[in-house]
């Protein structure tokens, strides 16, 4: 009986290719050197990152090796851990992220606590279906993370791209939500409008990078993440005011629009907001301590 040949050892350890992954990565100005190359060695093992530590001087498959070169080199390059992944934690819940899709930040999970707190205000006092729209969902990781904190919640999810929706979809169906989230295509609150539908609440992280501050954008965002997610025009606001004076209509008497702005931007978009006929409820601080989070309510 012929014994079939062993697998080639890399010459590698898992030790000795972590060490040598986050060289590259510290010369290609990575951020986070030694953790990017964990976390992508990881999971080219199918391991976590305490198992790098446990078996150190194991030796690092072959395939296994080439796949971890290739996106190490992707890395030095400038693509997003996020999207080398293909996921990444936002809330407490894991969500699928691809290129083509903004990737979810920190930042972002203030818009959900405002949101559900006001959602869950709503519940108490009326005894019903609360109901929300993302608008920009993007990978939908916004409205996943309010419906699955406020079980009574139903919520549509709106983007302009069919790409961005095709990750949302996926991700309310991983995390069991298509019975209650809808995604929907258009062009800000027109998804609504055509459906009749009116909402307690509309929360949404649009564009509002400016036009001229894209270029000085890290390169891994500025190259890598949609331009159409990131450019908010001249100021910045283009995309947000057009939301401000369009969203009045398909909110139910009292709701509420929540607007995720940039550093600096608060105050602006809230005299605007008062223009248009809204009262600022709050500006709202991240963990950060920066103005994130514009809070406008109806009569």
């Amino acid at each position: 009986m012929r014994r079939k040949p062993a697998e080639p050892r890399s010459a590698l350890t898992i030790g000795g290719a972590v060490a040598r992954g986050a060289s590259r990565l510290a010369a290609a100005g990575v951020a986070d050197p030694r953790l990017d190359a964990e976390l992508l060695l990881a999971d080219q093992l199918s391991a976590d990152r305490l198992a790098l530590y446990r078996e150190p001087s194991l030796h690092v498959p072959p395939a296994a090796q080439r796949r971890f070169d290739a996106l190490l080199f992707r890395r030095q390059m400038g693509e997003p851990l996020q999207y080398l992944r293909g996921r990444v934690e936002f809330f407490g819940m894991e969500f699928d992220v691809r290129p083509g899709v903004l990737i979810p930040r920190p930042e972002t999970e203030l818009l959900v606590d405002l949101a559900v707190a006001r959602l869950r205000d709503v519940q108490r006092r009326l005894g019903r279906t609360v109901r929300f729209a993302d608008v920009g969902t993007g990978s939908g990781c916004v409205a996943v993370a309010i419906a699955a904190t406020v079980t009574t919640a139903a919520g549509e999810a709106i983007d302009c791209s069919a790409h961005a929706l095709t990750v949302a979809r996926r991700n309310i169906i991983r995390h069991g939500l298509g019975g209650r989230i809808t995604p929907r295509r258009g062009d800000l609150c027109a998804p609504l409008r055509r459906g009749g539908l009116r909402v307690d609440l509309i929360v949404a992280n649009l564009p509002y990078i400016p036009t001229a501050t894209m270029e000085t954008l890290d390169r891994q965002i500025r190259d890598h993440e949609p331009r159409v997610a990131l450019d908010g025009g001249a100021d910045g606001l283009a995309v947000i005011d057009r939301l401000v004076w369009s969203a009045a209509g398909s909110l139910q008497p009292g709701g509420w629009l929540m607007l995720e702005v940039g550093i600096g931007q608060a105050a602006g978009v809230a005299d605007r907001a008062r223009e248009a006929g809204w009262r600022v409820e709050a500006i709202e601080k991240d963990l950060a301590g920066i103005d994130r989070a514009v809070v406008l309510s109806r009569a």
